[in-house]
């Protein structure tokens, strides 16, 4: 497809956000949000970051970096600012980064992005009070596939020579994916980013075999314990699925949560974050928080 059909499927991903969130506009007077802060200082809108606390929240208390999803061309940071809101409410000094979109830019340079930001946060990690040592990541979608990226890229050295990028190496003790995007050649309604994750003067670069088929990237990095979820009626189920079967064949510890289809309403694609009100997202952040706490005590 066109750059201008991609274009087309952002407007239309896009206003359906803006519909949802002002129906679910929340006060936040509970919350202490410091917004539009630069990991890189250049004016573009993807380079920017949100941060979500509880008033009072010790300088100790785990930190959750968030990466939003929008099939890699559509939305900011704005679109998960109440799945965001749980967290922090949760005790999470939680972090929401945007990151530019195709088909203006590459995959390669979104996840140079995430990198970015990474590095960033950790080198002000005390100025920002994050405490890197409790630090998790959380993605949906696309925003999943940005986190397997992430997490390879602040593990291998090989792939980060590979990118040309330098992790941050963090110590993740773990990560939740929400309906993970794991496939980019795609033929069903998200086809429309096939040729459009990558320019033709990549080809042949040694980093194309990790963006024309992600799963290769399980090979490479260290993975800390991750959480998945999706249900029967996310329209990319069998992404979480082939995510969970690569987990068991590389033995690493990992849960997930499949959904049947909804009784009072539909469990649609990454409805956690779409829909956090529902009893189900709910019963989300309760199983991936205990999963995450009890990584702290490991």
């Amino acid at each position: 497809m066109s750059k201008l059909g991609v274009l087309i499927w952002r407007h239309i991903f896009e206003s359906g956000d803006e519909k949802r969130l002002a129906l679910q506009l929340q006060d936040t007077g509970d919350l202490r949000i410091i917004r539009d802060l630069a990991y890189i200082n250049d004016g573009d809108p993807g380079h920017l970051f949100d941060i979500y606390e509880l008033p009072g929240l010790p300088d100790d208390a785990p930190v959750m970096i968030n990466i939003h999803g929008g099939g890699l061309f559509a939305g900011y940071k704005e679109v998960n600012v109440n799945f965001n809101y749980e967290w922090a409410r949760m005790g999470y000094r939680t972090v929401s980064l945007s990151y530019r979109r195709i088909p203006e830019t590459t995959l390669w340079h979104q996840i140079d992005d995430v990198m970015a930001a990474l590095r960033f946060l950790k080198a002000n990690a005390e100025k920002y009070h994050l405490n890197l040592n409790a630090c998790f990541l959380s993605g949906d979608s696309a925003g999943a596939l940005l986190s397997v990226f992430a997490m390879t890229l602040n593990s291998s050295p090989k792939v980060q020579n590979e990118f040309g990028i330098r992790g941050p190496s963090i110590p993740f003790r773990a990560a939740g994916l929400v309906s993970i995007m794991l496939d980019t050649q795609r033929t069903d309604l998200v086809m429309a980013i096939r040729n459009v994750v990558y320019a033709r003067k990549e080809k042949g670069k040694p980093y194309m075999k990790y963006i024309l088929d992600p799963s290769l990237l399980l090979e490479e990095g260290e993975f800390p314990p991750l959480f998945l979820t999706t249900s029967e009626e996310d329209l990319i189920q069998k992404d979480s699925l082939k995510m969970n079967r690569l987990l068991d064949a590389k033995s690493i510890p990992h849960e997930m949560m499949n959904f049947r289809k909804g009784t009072d309403h539909e469990l649609v694609h990454v409805f956690p974050v779409m829909y956090p009100m529902y009893p189900e997202s709910k019963e989300v952040f309760t199983r991936m928080n205990e999963f995450f706490r009890r990584q702290i005590n490991v």
